[in-house]
């Protein structure tokens, strides 16, 4: 599992990076029952991420903030348009896609993990893709899901990046399988930590 909602943001030289469109329509897989879509402000999101926070396999893997309390996981939710406003990074919430219609109606959303992008380089057109989940979805391919989901609707218009990379633990099995089933190519071993890419396929 790896995610870059903890991390520094990093800049790059070249052109200021462009605000982060969010995926129209929602990017689904009916097959895994997955549903990405943006956090909100409702009880459900702000619990399942203070969950996520304070669960040791996630921090374990992950920079998480020091406050991991309810405040601050609503004031992190409320930052994501800024963020993706001046193009640092999309981070959507896996959901269930059974949740499509309960959501608006009840404020209860089933927080199954995270994927996201973010380390934005405008001028090589790539970014770094990162992923939590909650114990109750692991093991069922939805990481797997929600990763290439996001990656394929990325290497094409209108974010049309040229490749998208992650970083996994190498002792990490699970985190390196989702990466195969993503469609992702091993590169290497930097820093510890094995990397990943997934580039476009070139057109004609």
């Amino acid at each position: 599992m790896t995610t870059g909602k903890a991390h520094p943001e990093r800049r790059f030289p070249g052109p200021a990076p462009r605000p982060l469109p969010l995926p129209q329509p929602e990017l689904v897989d009916a097959t895994c029952g997955v549903r990405l879509r943006p956090w909100s402000d409702v009880p459900g999101d702000i619990a399942g991420l203070v969950a996520a926070w304070r669960d040791p396999s996630v921090t374990a893997a992950n920079p998480v903030p020091a406050d991991t309390s309810p405040e601050a996981a609503r004031r992190w939710i409320l930052g994501e348009a800024d963020r993706r406003d001046r193009g640092l990074a999309l981070d959507l919430v896996i959901s269930p896609l059974d949740d499509l219609a309960a959501h608006p109606r009840t404020g209860r959303s089933p927080v199954w993990g995270e994927v996201g992008l973010r380390g934005f380089d405008p001028v090589a057109r790539r970014a770094e893709v990162g992923w939590w989940l909650a114990p109750e979805a692991r093991g069922h391919a939805i990481a797997a899901a929600a990763v290439d989901l996001l990656v394929g609707w990325a290497l094409a218009p209108p974010l049309d990046l040229r490749q998208v990379w992650a970083r996994t633990d190498p002792a990490g099995v699970a985190s390196g399988r989702v990466a195969e089933r993503a469609r992702f190519r091993l590169l290497g071993t930097a820093d510890g930590r094995a990397v990943w890419a997934r580039a476009r396929v070139r057109r004609p």
